[in-house]
């Protein structure tokens, strides 16, 4: 089993599962410091990143059409969607590093390809693709990342161990880079990444090639990050990480399908919340037929049992107690019902779907996902 991060040990099995923190633990040591600016945005809301209109180009080929979101601080957004949705031209888009073809980019306020030295450093970046010096062995390329950003040595050489112990590399902190498994490289490209304590962090794909404990603790030092006040943006093409998320862009082709928390998600995919019921017998037909016809019903869905449904109503809060009724005076006796969850999986085929044929109910299907309204999450 990977080793647990410093500040994250003790986790009782059952919190490293849930990703819930005991109330006493001490924070990871990369997420020790406040933020040290804020910067104030239209209307005095202080956003750390915002996209008005953007879309990019490269020759012909449009990759990204009329992104509109805006982040402020303190959260954790996902970037979430397939292999060359536009997620790394996103972020790209984000640092400054490449500019878009229509449309306006701010970062911190400004334009992110003029932030001038001291806002540079308040960034940390993660690339999807390896850039470090494969010479180096793994402490040595901690050291190196601390000298860009002038850390002192003695905290660079805390911070070193910290971050290996953390990413659970420190048995190979003396093994060159370049003899490091994809997955290893993975995990010391992110604790480069966090050696100088930056207060915004741009991962994109954080995750890919680790296995699901190291997954769950990275998870974990990320929110905590979050919670110290830190602001992230996280890309990643596992669908079920948004649930780590306090707020999730949901991509595809280019295009922004769905915005929100990870529970807005589910109720913009389902249209509401979705319960097993379980009777005493097989409904009949026509009380099936009674049952959706009810105001507060969505949908009503058989199972594989005569006596089982799933059905989704507008609000558990409100519509449980009316559907307990309606079971008990149409379908001789009290049932059994509990919430159902969908799978994020399942969740982005359902808003994909829906794209889908919101596009093919248009003229400029790549246009209309995105360009109607500014998502500020």
């Amino acid at each position: 089993m990977a080793a647990k991060p410093p500040g994250i040990a003790g986790y009782p099995d059952a919190a490293m599962q849930t990703g819930v923190a005991p109330p006493d633990a001490a924070p990871a040591p990369w997420v020790a410091s406040p933020p040290r600016y804020t910067v104030p945005a239209s209307g005095g809301t202080p956003l750390v990143v915002s996209f008005v209109d953007v879309v990019k180009r490269f020759g012909k080929e449009v990759v990204l059409h009329g992104l509109n979101f805006s982040v402020p601080p303190g959260q954790v957004l996902g970037i979430i969607g397939p292999s060359g949705s536009g997620k790394s031209t996103t972020v790209r888009l984000m640092l400054g590093m490449y500019r878009p073809s229509s449309g306006s980019v701010t970062l911190f306020g400004q334009d992110p390809s003029r932030l001038k030295r001291v806002d540079r450093e308040r960034v940390g970046y993660m690339p999807q693709d390896f850039v470090l010096y494969p010479t180096l062995t793994a402490e040595e390329t901690l050291r190196f990342a601390a000298s860009l950003y002038g850390v002192p040595w003695k905290q660079a050489a805390r911070r070193s161990r910290e971050l290996l112990q953390f990413v659970d590399l420190t048995e190979a902190h003396n093994r060159r880079a370049g003899d490091l498994s994809g997955g290893m490289r993975r995990r010391l490209s992110l604790a480069a990444t966090l050696m100088h304590d930056p207060d915004f962090l741009v991962l994109d794909e954080p995750t890919a090639g680790i296995d699901p404990i190291l997954r769950v603790t990275i998870w974990d030092g990320l929110k905590q990050a979050r919670d110290s006040g830190k602001t992230l943006v996280v890309t990643t093409q596992y669908i079920t990480e948004a649930e780590y998320c306090d707020n999730v862009l949901l991509v595809y082709e280019g295009m922004i399908i769905a915005a929100g928390t990870p529970d807005q998600l589910r109720h913009t995919a389902t249209g509401g919340d979705m319960l097993d019921v379980r009777l005493r017998q097989a409904i009949e037909p026509e009380v099936a037929a009674r049952l959706r016809q009810l105001p507060f019903v969505v949908a009503v869905k058989g199972r594989q049992r005569p006596d089982e449904l799933r059905v989704t109503v507008h609000s558990l809060t409100n519509d449980l107690p009316l559907l307990a009724a309606f079971f008990d005076l149409e379908a001789g006796g009290q049932a059994e019902m509990e919430p159902y969850v969908p799978s994020f999986e399942d969740i982005f085929v359902r808003l994909v779907n829906h794209a889908r044929a919101a596009q093919e109910g248009t003229s400029d299907g790549h246009a209309s996902t995105n360009s109607a309204t500014h998502i500020t999450l």
